[in-house]
């Protein structure tokens, strides 16, 4: 035990935010996280998945991780590059391969969908970034036409991430302060993705909460459902959970879902997830 002199270390010093590969066989998780996060937030999900058999990678995005200024220093090219990497590693197994991104991860999976085409069995949108709250995407607008100015501002981060559970909002590793590149950076990706959803045919599926504070339900999901080109199109809308639905109040319920989409569109043979690991 620890002394009175030597209190213990905080438990968000003892939170893993490394990438992180998770053994399987037969078919291939990507997971992508979202701005200014890390793979933390994904780890839940890849552990369910992973005890169901399937393999499992997820990247951590260029630039995440580190200090605001490294964040500040990419932009969301940088961002896909980690994805196309984190694509290639698990390309060389040989098994389908279904991305899965959060927030930000969502329209990075979308990106990579699209140019992947069919050598992706299939994309996982969860609580994806494509429209910010109104206010939010006018500010960051208006920002942005200070040209090179506005890579020297930042915003100092919310009390907490948007999550609706206490006990996971309070250990979830969160940025100190936010780089508005970044956030401009991700709406000008967002944007580029939109206008080619219609483009995207891989069987698809988007989680999204009516609680979202963060990317508002009624605006993203109404915009992919009826602009996504895939014939095999699903919603599951949560009614707890707030943004980060990863770690949030039905992280079982979206853990489950995910494995029966996996296990839908690349026909391996995939376990229920053991709901011991969480």
């Amino acid at each position: 035990m620890n002394s009175d002199s030597e209190p213990p270390l905080p438990i968000t010093n003892l939170i893993d935010t490394r990438e992180f590969f998770l053994p399987g066989s037969g078919v291939s998780a990507l997971l992508v996280h979202g701005l200014t996060g890390t793979p933390y937030e994904m780890r839940y999900l890849g552990e369910q998945l992973s005890a169901a058999g399937v393999r499992v990678f997820a990247v951590r995005l260029a630039g995440h991780g580190g200090t605001p200024e490294e964040l500040g220093a990419t932009s969301h090219d940088h961002w896909y590059e980690s994805v196309v990497d984190g694509c290639e590693r698990l390309r060389a197994y040989g098994d389908p391969i279904v991305v899965i991104g959060l927030s930000a991860g969502g329209v990075l999976a979308a990106r990579l969908a699209l140019d992947q085409g069919e050598a992706l069995s299939g994309v996982v949108m969860l609580a994806p970034a494509f429209y910010l709250p109104w206010r939010e995407r006018m500010g960051l607008a208006a920002v942005k036409r200070l040209g090179p100015l506005a890579a020297m501002i930042y915003l100092r981060a919310s009390a907490g991430a948007d999550i609706h559970d206490a006990a996971a909002r309070q250990i979830h590793p969160s940025a100190r302060l936010m780089p508005l590149s970044a956030a401009i950076s991700l709406c000008e990706m967002s944007a580029m993705v939109r206008a080619r959803l219609a483009r995207l045919t891989q069987p698809a599926m988007l989680i999204h909460s009516r609680e979202d504070h963060t990317c508002p339900f009624g605006r993203n999901v109404e915009f992919v459902m009826s602009n996504i080109g895939s014939v095999r199109k699903k919603l599951i809308t949560l009614e707890q959970s707030y943004h980060v639905i990863t770690v949030d109040t039905e992280k079982e319920k979206v853990a489950s879902e995910v494995l029966a989409f996996i296990r839908e569109v690349s026909g391996a043979q995939v376990q229920e997830p053991a709901r011991a690991l969480g």
